[in-house]
């Protein structure tokens, strides 16, 4: 049944992203940088023809054909692993999954995609909600890939298996 707790956070990714730009179109198209949280964030339109954040500009059918590639990857061992796979991971593959949906909307439709959102206080580049979704679920993956195990580890340890083997060495 996590699969449908999994389609409902990839599906709502791509609609708040697809959402929140057509606003930024409607709204911040021509109009320049416009302050929300003065020091702190402000919405600036950008047409990004390249990758995240700006990379690989005018590199769209490499662009495309990767993460289209990259995208059906995820969601064929999604369906073929759905029994297995954890809580944690699950979710960071559905956010990532969605938002690189909700950006191949705008790279299919548009041939670039719309960025908006753009930190005040450092030199970032400007982003979008599904870039978000797809770091997010990226550094999720990645801290359960690296720290994952801890839990289980430590519940071995308790439980009296101090090898790793499973066997009892008391």
């Amino acid at each position: 049944m996590m699969w449908i707790v999994w389609i409902v956070i990839a599906v709502t990714s791509v609609g708040l992203d697809q959402w929140t730009k057509a606003i930024a179109v409607s709204k911040l198209r021509g109009a320049g940088t416009q302050q929300f949280i003065p020091g702190l964030l402000q919405f600036t339109y950008v047409e990004n023809t390249g990758a995240a954040f700006g990379m690989l500009k005018g590199q769209r059918w490499l662009f495309l054909t990767f993460s289209t590639l990259a995208i059906a990857a995820i969601i064929v061992f999604m369906i073929w692993k759905r029994k297995e796979i954890p809580v944690v991971p699950g979710i960071a593959l559905a956010m990532i999954a969605g938002g690189g949906v909700g950006n191949q909307i705008d790279r299919f439709v548009n041939g670039y995609v719309v960025d908006f959102l753009e930190f005040g206080f450092i030199n970032f580049p400007v982003f979008n909600i599904a870039d978000s979704f797809v770091t997010v679920g990226a550094v999720m993956l990645a801290c359960f890939i690296l720290f994952g195990d801890l839990g289980k580890t430590k519940k071995k340890k308790e439980s009296g298996s101090s090898d790793g083997t499973g066997n009892n060495k008391s």
